[in-house]
């Protein structure tokens, strides 16, 4: 079993689109659900491809910053509001210029958590969050949480965490029963055994399948040891992963999954499965990349 030691912190991009003030609640509340300092950061880009008039740059420049300043204001009120004044112990804001993907990818290393909206204004001077929360869940070195709205959740709702069966996914394993434990709910643990689809059906898989029970139990064990008040569901899956963790994100309250594995489910990040289940779960998504 791999011990984590995470850097303490939250960190959540803002561009002043709608989806990013939904992250600066979900941050927020992650931030006080630990007692964790919150930083609520906005990158702008100084590229000026169809100015040439230096003074026009300048006052472009002047209006970004203006414009920066107020997202950042307007996020803190957001985060103060959401969870109460004082019940943080710090929040910071920056404002930063350049290229939001490889910015914010270096400051994770800083940070337990990136918190980013799905997608974003998509204008020149703001936050693309969606190439952006795509660039990050790809070199982001902390976990990184991409939100969305989403409908109201029971505060039973499980959390989901996806097992392809290899080392990769210790780090995935870990978070995910460290969230279920803070949150007091339980963990469901769902595992690909046959990751295709109505593949030679005639087929006994009755040995595959205990095989793949067997090494859920074996990478759950040592975390169930370690975090004896959070309850366990196995799921084993006979089909295609990500429409399973799509539909049943419906009732979690997140869904962690790695950033990538074996083949087949694996890719689990890098792969076609994590990118459908990142663009259309109804709930919040962790990406863990490895230690």
């Amino acid at each position: 079993m791999t011990e984590t030691t995470p850097k303490p912190g939250v960190v959540v991009a803002v561009d002043g689109s709608p989806e990013s003030y939904v992250a600066v609640r979900w941050a927020a509340k992650h931030a006080a659900m630990r007692r964790d300092r919150l930083t609520i950061v906005t990158v702008v880009t100084r590229e000026y491809l169809y100015i040439r008039d230096p003074e026009t740059q300048d006052r472009v420049h002047q209006w970004q910053r203006h414009h920066g300043e107020a997202v950042l204001r307007r996020a803190q009120h957001v985060a103060e509001d959401t969870v109460g004044a004082g019940v943080l112990p710090e929040i910071c804001t920056d404002l930063i210029f350049g290229k939001p993907v490889p910015l914010l990818a270096d400051m994770s290393k800083e940070f337990r958590i990136l918190v980013v909206g799905r997608r974003g204004l998509g204008t020149f001077d703001r936050l693309v969050l969606g190439s952006v929360s795509s660039g990050l869940v790809h070199y982001a070195h902390s976990p990184v949480a991409v939100i969305h709205e989403v409908p109201q959740l029971d505060r039973d709702d499980p959390v989901i965490v996806g097992i392809d069966g290899s080392a990769v996914s210790e780090p995935a394993i870990a978070l995910a029963f460290d969230e279920a434990s803070h949150r007091k709910v339980p963990l469901v643990a769902m595992h690909a055994w046959v990751d295709v689809l109505d593949t030679a059906p005639e087929f006994d898989w009755r040995a595959e399948r205990e095989q793949a029970n067997e090494l859920l139990g074996e990478r759950l064990a040592g975390w169930q040891e370690q975090y004896p008040d959070v309850s366990v569901v196995r799921k084993l899956v006979k089909g295609n992963p990500g429409r399973w963790l799509i539909e049943h994100s419906r009732h979690a309250q997140l869904v962690v999954l790695g950033s990538h594995g074996r083949g087949g489910f694996a890719g689990m990040l890098l792969g076609s499965v994590s990118r459908s289940v990142v663009q259309a779960a109804h709930s919040p998504i962790i990406i863990v990349r490895p230690s």
